[in-house]
């Protein structure tokens, strides 16, 4: 019944995202060729597809997509990877915590703009949207995996030193089960937005044969249906990356999205197993 719902619940999603994009394109359309069909500042969508067809089959377009995705990857993990670090560290020892606490606040109130401007003085172009992204996207990652820690069950790591369980089977048993659903909605939403930023910091620095590199030149050179499939490519490259790290998020995670009733009635028998055995022990005292 319940994996009925959930089938009906993303057919109406997926009619609802689908009825999303088609007013977005009406719209699109509309203000091409009514408010901007003058000026040309803003292409048609057919114009703009034609356009992404014909930059497909230029030598750099794999090229530049690929130079944004790696660029993404790598600065995506470096702050994702410290972040976790640091949070597990200052969740055992809070003066770490007051340490970080105010480089975080600062990270995440200065501008992304401002922020670029300075490091392309310091880094240069090419390492500027690593590192830029990197610090943007550090704070979010810290924040979210020190909340997941925080919600850890406290009664179920209580049970593990009871019974004595292995800090192999607290990790896999505990910790990784509480952590993952705040990790993949952390990786899935901070992805995103280290593209953008990435891109972002591209426009600025220009690095040779990226996304932001001929976003830039096309705007330069006053090429506005250029710029526009660029733009669209770069949320084309957004969303698939999203959508593949929500995927491995639910392949990931199997006891949140089965059926919720065999994990109902997993959780009462796994309940009932350490009630038995916190009863056995409890006997087992009273007769020493």
């Amino acid at each position: 019944m319940i994996n009925k719902i959930e089938k009906s619940n993303s057919i109406y999603n997926l009619i609802a995202g689908a009825t999303t994009i088609i007013i977005i394109i009406a719209i699109w359309w509309l203000l091409a060729e009514t408010t901007f069909k003058r000026t040309g500042i803003v292409p048609t969508p057919l114009e703009t597809v034609k356009v992404i067809v014909s930059q497909a089959q230029t030598p750099v377009f794999a090229t530049a997509i690929l130079r944004t995705l790696r660029n993404s990857i790598i600065s995506f993990a470096l702050a994702f990877t410290v972040a976790s670090i640091f949070a597990v560290i200052s969740t055992n020892l809070h003066i770490i915590d007051g340490f970080l606490r105010p480089i975080v606040t600062v990270l995440r109130a200065m501008p992304t703009m401002a922020l670029i401007i300075i490091l392309l003085l310091l880094v240069g172009s090419k390492l500027l949207p690593i590192v830029v992204a990197f610090l943007v996207v550090f704070p979010m990652s810290y924040e979210n995996m020190r909340a997941a820690l925080k919600n850890t069950d406290v009664r179920l790591i209580e049970m593990a030193k009871v019974f004595k369980i292995s800090k192999v089977r607290k990790l896999l048993g505990i910790y990784i089960p509480t952590i993952l659903p705040y990790a993949f909605a952390s990786i899935v939403s901070g992805f995103g937005l280290n593209i953008k930023v990435i891109i972002a910091a591209e426009i600025m620095g220009l690095p040779t044969m990226s996304i932001g590199y001929k976003i830039m030149t096309a705007k330069q050179g006053f090429d506005f249906a250029v710029t526009f499939a660029w733009l669209v490519i770069a949320v084309a490259l957004s969303y698939c990356c999203e959508t593949f790290l929500r995927k491995i998020g639910k392949i990931s995670m199997p006891w949140k999205y089965n059926d919720l009733n065999n994990l109902k009635s997993a959780t009462k028998r796994i309940s009932k197993v350490f009630v038995n055995l916190l009863g056995k022990k409890k006997r087992s005292n009273d007769k020493v």
